[in-house]
């Protein structure tokens, strides 16, 4: 993993998952009405697929005013021709029965399918009159299979079968609290009973949010993720590991990073090839409490006075977000407005200041609306942004002489880790980057010293679901930390 350069900042370009398919339009003969648009481009995708259901989105190049229909079928071996035919045939007969959409952009949800089925579902422009125009689209799909890896143990009962997903009698889930894995402490550990040999997945999500009928979607996000995870990490390790190294078969423990709050854990089957088998278990709802703040965390509350490299001084204010897990810091650049999330580690007693997205959606007056981040430039002055994830910019700690300092961040372990001299505010408006201020930025290295005065008030901010991270630990495996690109922005 190396930062990479580049002078202006570059777009992604986003990858389809599964292909669809365009179709050639009306022929020419048969398109009669020279008040319809033939230039209708109808596209169909494929959102997520389960056992029984699959979740398609229909979208076109036309106006709202173009309406079209879509159907289901599992004649995959007919021709879209012939099939569209009857359609339009059947609408003739009896328009009244079948609804036309309207929409240029169009979520369905097809269920009551049959496990390991092939489908085709098509869409085509289709008037009210029941003249058909434009380019079809049609999408091919094959539903998933129900059931997973038996490895001999059988035990898949429990209750009905929902959204393709069924609870294994065979599992039980339980909340450990604190304790040791693989020879690392942690706070929160979940455990799995298993009397089969299915392999499976943990995770956890918050109580309110759990829905059986939305774990089908969970279960692929998970898969997903992980796949992801381990192709990077192989990429940067040089090693071979797939997803079957990171699955569980019998008795797991796993360990997760959560915020207070009331969650449940959840088993859920994958097969070794990337599959979600169906099974899965979950526990009884448990609840995460806040620590009582250490006296090293307390320590570090309160207004800072910060003494910078070139002699530029801010006096900032870190207040509570998380007792012994991250404050919240204020007057940055001498702004009151913004606010840092910034990391603690108890073992260090340092904080970690990360890129990140501050708010989103800001007014900025005359320059307009846009979003707020918090980001590191180097000492060659290039902005590096955090698209493709927030990475470290600076530390504070405790110094050998007992000075309190923050000093740039260096991971010796990834090549190319750029030093950064200041960290900044940055607006991004339409793709264009502003500074909040004209005055000299403070450099780093910098001196921090006790400035008094009241302690501010944490923030109202919303710890999101979407904070919950799975550690992922296995003997051989860490969680990696930090990006593994980097690109600066010439602003």
């Amino acid at each position: 993993m190396k930062f990479v350069k580049n002078l202006a900042l570059m777009a992604m370009a986003a990858v389809a998952a599964i292909a669809f398919t365009a179709c050639d339009e009306v022929p020419q003969g048969e398109q009669k009405n020279p008040n319809l648009n033939h230039d209708l481009t109808i596209t169909v995708d494929i959102e997520s697929v389960t056992s029984q259901s699959a979740k398609v989105k229909v979208t076109h190049n036309g106006s709202s005013t173009d309406t079209w229909y879509g159907f289901l079928t599992n004649e995959v071996t007919r021709s879209d021709r012939e099939l569209i035919k009857e359609q339009v045939d059947a609408f003739k007969v009896s328009a009244s029965t079948i609804s036309l959409h309207a929409s240029k952009s169009y979520v369905q949800i097809l269920a009551n399918l049959t496990p390991d089925t092939p489908y085709k579902y098509i869409a085509f422009g289709l008037s009210e009159e029941g003249e058909e125009y434009g380019n079809y689209g049609v999408l091919e799909f094959t539903t998933q299979s129900l059931g997973g890896t038996t490895g001999g143990g059988g035990g898949t009962g429990g209750g009905e079968i929902i959204n393709g997903m069924k609870e294994n009698s065979a599992w039980s889930v339980e909340y450990i609290g604190k304790g040791t894995l693989y020879e690392e402490e942690y706070d929160h550990i979940v455990k799995v009973t298993s009397v089969d040999q299915n392999p499976y997945m943990m995770t956890v999500v918050y109580a309110s949010e759990w829905d059986p009928s939305q774990l089908r979607d969970l279960a692929e996000m998970l898969v997903e993720s992980n796949i992801a995870y381990i192709e990077e990490f192989n990429n940067y390790y040089g090693t071979s590991y797939t997803l079957a190294d990171m699955l569980f078969v019998g008795d797991g423990y796993d360990a997760f990073n959560l915020y207070p709050g009331y969650f449940k854990a959840v088993a859920i089957g994958v097969t070794p090839e990337g599959k979600v088998s169906g099974h899965y278990a979950v526990s009884d709802t448990f609840e995460v409490k806040e620590e009582v703040a250490s006296a090293a965390f307390r320590a570090w509350l309160g207004n800072w006075e910060v003494v910078g490299n070139n002699d530029v001084t801010y006096t900032v204010n870190f207040s509570n977000g998380l007792a012994n897990r991250y404050f919240y810091m204020s007057y940055w650049e001498g702004d009151m407005d913004f606010v840092v999330k910034v990391d603690y580690n108890a073992d260090l007693d340092a904080l970690f200041f990360y890129s990140q997205t501050v708010q989103e959606g800001v007014n900025f007056g005359e320059y307009g609306t846009g979003n707020l981040y918090f980001y590191g430039i180097d000492r060659e002055g290039s902005l590096y942004t955090n698209e493709s994830g927030d990475y470290g910019i600076a530390i504070a700690g405790i110094l050998d002489g007992g000075q309190r300092a923050i000093v740039r961040y260096d991971d010796d372990s990834m090549q190319g880790y750029p030093f950064f001299d200041y960290m900044q505010f940055i607006a991004d408006i339409d793709g264009t980057f502003y500074r909040l201020t004209d005055a000299e930025l403070l450099q780093m290295p910098a001196a921090m010293n006790p400035a008094g005065g009241q302690i501010a008030v944490s923030p109202s901010i919303k710890r999101s679901p979407e904070a919950l991270r799975t550690s992922l630990r296995k003997p051989e495996c860490v969680y990696r930390a930090y990006p593994s690109m980097f690109r600066p922005a010439s602003f």
